[in-house]
């Protein structure tokens, strides 16, 4: 998945921008918006479908509130929200709700009032995910006393629910489909967003166009976006260097030389994690020995050189930093290869057997980072076979627990550290197959935390229990590339790589 420090607790909010004339956010880098035009914007891979039951990527969270809004969104310091379809909320903890109040007017693009009763409906979709269902768990119903009233109640007073219906798949449909079959009203879907969709091929190209009826009279700024699939980074940079694309949405680090540094907006380091993932639910990842060497085996900063060519900080968490609640627990991942190969040599792995390391093949850093940490397991003595796989093929393995070591990511997706958290619960650690009690009672303790202090003590304890148990092993939290030619402004990227695509205009 795609899946802070600082911030006070967002209990409530106050209506946005709704007239004819940009916000003063919009013209702080000196410039006024303009209005018209369009940009093509190329993305390594496609959105998983306009069901927001099946987004995984993180193309998918960017994308489908710009078609489909929700309640809230999130504020472009990457750490609280700001107002969306619902123009204020009120947290009463008391009473475990949460009150909703609609914009007046607010219409989805084929002028059907958006009510209610959709974002009641919506709420449901939500609760009933299959992917993601577990983390909207604290919502018990919803009350619609008026058209412009949502209340959600709450089996406890969840201050992390508020901040997470910001993220990209907390979207607001018509009720019932407005009639149509789930599946039809996907394939051609309607919202109440800045953009409709002209036209999408899926694999290919998505292309939105402005939405005439979106409440904010000044914004969108453009009247099209075009998002192009190319798999090939270096396609991606030929394309970009002719002026055939405006915007790269994440280039490979090692590429970096090739952009001149005014056409880099670099993420430093982003709300990402990457690391080694285990499958404890058999030998030798069952054995914390084995983990506790893997862990050790690993140069973090050889390997972010290698593997990011220097544009990365050793993790120092299992959690993603730079969002609401995080924190580190003070521990340390150490690296050393002696006592690597000491903890190797406490545990239950047999020499020359075989350890399968799975990666993505379908990218250069990728499978150069599947080359290096192979490498390096290999000089304390474990015999690596590294398999290279499509990422389909990947992530099937992984869920159904057929791999012994895998590569990869994983992203906040909206500003609290309760997304990554409560996925790792909801996943058995990512699939690791080790009991969650430990952490499943922290995410509790987060859920009501009220103030900073409360959020950060229990972050502390996952961090700690991830520390010491290593259901995955962090090496680094990268930083994020966006090419961005002088053609576009307005681009402002959060932490967790969410940047709210209405705002952009053309220079």
């Amino acid at each position: 998945m795609l899946l802070a420090v600082g911030g006070t607790l967002v209990a409530a909010g106050c209506g946005g921008a709704s007239g004819d004339a940009p916000d003063q956010a919009d013209t702080a880098q000196g410039a006024r918006p303009r209005r018209g035009g369009e940009v093509t914007i190329l993305r390594a891979s496609d959105i998983d479908g306009w069901d927001p039951d099946r987004a995984i990527q993180l193309a998918s969270f960017e994308s489908l509130p710009q078609v489909m809004e929700g309640l809230v969104r999130p504020a472009r310091d990457g750490r609280s929200i700001e107002p969306g379809l619902a123009s204020s909320w009120k947290l009463d903890p008391q009473a475990k709700t949460i009150t909703f109040t609609l914009r007046r007017g607010v219409t989805f693009s084929d002028g059907t009032p958006v009510t209610s009763a959709d974002a009641a409906f919506s709420v449901g979709l939500w609760r009933r995910g299959l992917s993601m269902g577990s983390l909207y768990r604290s919502i018990t119903g919803t009350a619609t006393p008026d058209p412009r009233t949502l209340v959600v109640r709450l089996d406890k007073p969840s201050t992390f629910t508020l901040t997470w219906l910001s993220n990209g798949s907390s979207v607001v449909v018509p009720k019932d489909f407005g009639g149509r079959s789930r599946t039809a009203f996907f394939a051609r879907p309607i919202g109440a967003g800045p953009f409709v969709v002209a036209a999408y091929r899926p694999g290919q190209q998505i292309v939105l166009e402005r939405n005439p009826r979106y409440y904010d009279r000044a914004r969108p700024y453009l009247d099209r976006i075009t998002y192009d699939v190319v798999t090939d980074p270096n396609q991606q940079l030929l394309r970009f260097q002719s002026g055939q694309a405006d915007m790269i949405e994440s280039v490979p680090l090692d590429l970096a030389s090739q952009l001149p540094e005014d056409q880099r907006e670099v993420l430093h380091p982003s709300a990402t994690i990457h690391g080694i993932f285990v499958n404890a639910g058999k030998a030798p990842g069952s054995d914390i020995h084995f983990r506790r060497a893997v862990s050790l085996a690993v140069d973090r900063a050889r390997y972010i050189e290698a593997v990011f060519g220097g544009m990365a900080v050793p993790a120092e968490g299992g959690l993603p930093p730079l969002v609401q609640g995080s924190v580190g627990c003070g521990c340390t991942y150490e690296t050393g290869v002696e006592e690597a190969k000491a903890e190797l040599a406490k545990s239950s792995y047999e020499p020359g057997a075989k350890v399968e390391l799975v990666v993505d093949a379908t990218t250069p850093s990728s499978t150069r980072a599947g080359e290096t940490a192979a490498a390096q397991l290999r000089a304390i003595g474990i015999d690596v076979d590294l398999q290279k796989l499509e990422v389909q093929v990947l992530v099937d393995r992984q869920m159904k627990g057929e791999y012994d070591l895998s590569l990869g990511e994983v992203s906040s997706v909206s500003p609290t550290v309760g997304d990554i958290f409560g996925l790792i619960v909801a996943t058995n650690g990512l699939y690791s197959g080790l009991p969650m009690r430990t952490i499943s009672d922290a995410f509790d303790r987060l859920e009501v935390a009220q103030t900073d202090e409360q959020r950060e003590a229990a972050t502390r304890v996952a961090e700690t229990w991830i520390h010491d148990n290593l259901p995955y092993i962090p090496t680094a939290y990268p930083d994020r590339l966006f090419a961005v030619s002088e053609r576009v402004r307005g681009l402002d990227v959060t932490p967790f790589l969410w940047y709210p695509a209405d705002r952009l205009w053309g220079g």
